[in-house]
């Protein structure tokens, strides 16, 4: 399971992968309910509040992560959930942060289940912010901290949020933490106005 495998990587793993800072300060206003979704120690988190963003909650699947990000930054918000769903009621948000999150869900399924609990607590119009590991062709692999990963392809990515609009995307190159250059995927979309009725899909 991978939350394991995160719980014991989190004192010595640091994220790198970035967000489009630009492009969400446009998109998204400063009291606006953000969720930091696979949240890890609140690196993103953290970043949000000292840009501005004065609402932000952080949700993860492993304690251990959740337990250091408390450490290093106190008044930020992080909620530990080991369930598949999300603490947090229907349309609760208005925008979610995915940050190199989909990437270390290997199952197509469970991928697909994060993005209708995601769905159901963003609220109708809001706003998704996607920032992902990508390559040309589709590949599965085992990290070096012994998590599942799977880059996709940005048609994949677009095809996972088919009932958004797709705002704006792009793919820029990066590097991983081992320091492998990559490619990164990110993207905007928007909640369609009338979500309908996604209860009960867990």
């Amino acid at each position: 399971m991978n939350a394991e495998a995160w719980d014991q990587a989190a004192k010595q793993v640091n994220f790198n992968l970035e967000i489009d800072w630009s492009g969400l300060q446009n998109l998204v206003c400063p009291q606006a309910r953000l969720l930091d979704f696979g949240c890890g120690y609140g690196r993103i988190g953290k970043q949000l509040i000292d840009n501005g963003f004065l609402n932000v909650v952080g949700v993860d699947s492993s304690f251990g992560m959740v337990l250091r990000g408390q450490g290093v930054c106190p008044t930020l918000p992080l909620i530990h959930s080991s369930e598949r769903g999300l603490p947090f009621a229907d349309d609760s948000f208005d925008a979610v942060v995915i940050c190199a999150v989909l990437t270390t869900i290997a199952e197509k399924m469970e991928r697909k289940r994060a993005i209708k609990e995601i769905m159901r607590v963003l609220k109708p119009g809001g706003i998704v912010h996607l920032s992902e590991f990508s390559a040309p062709e589709e590949k599965e692999f085992s990290s070096g901290f012994g998590v599942g990963m799977r880059y996709s392809r940005p048609s994949d990515y677009r095809n996972m949020f088919g009932e958004f609009v797709c705002l704006w995307d792009d793919v820029m190159d990066t590097w991983t933490i081992g320091g492998s250059p990559e490619n990164n995927y990110r993207a905007f979309f928007k909640s369609p106005v009338n979500k309908g009725d996604h209860s009960g899909m867990w």
